[in-house]
């Protein structure tokens, strides 16, 4: 199955990956959404399918939030940073958390579609 996402959807209504990091995220992101609505539904996707258009901008914001939290450091086991003055704190300390909050996003993103069971 090809790229739900290119580019130039991404980069008209999204900014935080840069277009050379543009492949790798979008990869990582599908991965995650797959997770979610699993692999035989996932298979079954065309553009055809009910809430295409939705699941474009979950992968979309799900590029986005991944990008955010390697960044930040959530899901490293940082609890609070503090740099010169700024100080910043974590509810998310571990990966498993992080994925469960990501997932619970990707349910909420695409809830109404079908996608993703009785959501």
């Amino acid at each position: 199955m090809p790229q739900i996402v290119d580019w130039e959807y991404y980069s008209s209504l999204f900014s935080k990956v840069p277009e050379a990091e543009f492949n790798k995220a979008e990869c990582l992101a599908e991965k995650e959404v797959m997770r979610v609505i699993g692999p035989i539904r996932w298979a079954n996707i065309t553009e055809d399918t009910f809430g295409y258009e939705q699941l474009k901008d979950c992968i979309c914001n799900v590029i986005d939030k991944m990008t955010e939290d390697n960044k930040s450091g959530k899901g490293k086991g940082v609890s609070s940073v503090n740099n010169d003055g700024y100080s910043v704190s974590y509810v998310v300390q571990t990966e498993e958390q992080l994925r469960s909050e990501l997932q619970s996003s990707i349910k909420n993103w695409l809830s109404g579609t079908g996608l993703v069971g009785a959501y």
